[in-house]
């Protein structure tokens, strides 16, 4: 599917793309019903599973697929996932983001090496949001998370 466009791999397309696979395997797989406490940060907004997760319900609602997730993978993303801005400085995406999952699962990052600390930070401090969810994604989510 890749072959032949060596643009899409890395950090372009593919890093998404398996990344995102990723994270709905370990959903699917029922880690999260043995090991409910279990959190894992995702960069990239997520790498796209924000964006298809209630067409990814909805599909195997209508077309179980004998998973062993006891839940709706939404709820997981929503529970287990923390998601970090690094890499996508997208205002648009993020607000989805926001709706998708809420301020308390998004995380300030900047993606180094590859992208820009300082088009990350300009970014971020430009974005029109309230201060609380401002404050919480800066730093307050982090703190929380990791124990700071």
């Amino acid at each position: 599917m890749l072959e032949g466009h060596p643009w899409l791999y890395g950090s372009a397309w593919g890093f998404s793309v398996e990344t995102g696979t990723h994270a709905l395997r370990l959903m699917a797989g029922g880690l999260f019903d043995e090991h409910p406490g279990v959190q894992v940060i995702l960069g990239h907004l997520s790498e796209l599973v924000p964006f298809n997760i209630w067409r990814t319900d909805h599909r195997l609602k209508v077309k179980p697929a004998g998973i062993p997730a006891r839940k709706p993978l939404r709820e997981y993303l929503r529970s287990n996932f923390h998601l970090t801005t690094s890499g996508n400085f997208s205002t648009p995406a993020l607000r989805f983001t926001l709706d998708e999952v809420g301020a308390d699962r998004v995380l300030f990052s900047a993606d180094c090496p590859f992208e820009s600390m300082g088009e990350a930070a300009g970014w971020f401090d430009a974005l029109d949001l309230d201060r609380e969810a401002h404050e919480k994604i800066a730093a307050g989510n982090a703190r929380r998370l990791l124990g700071l």
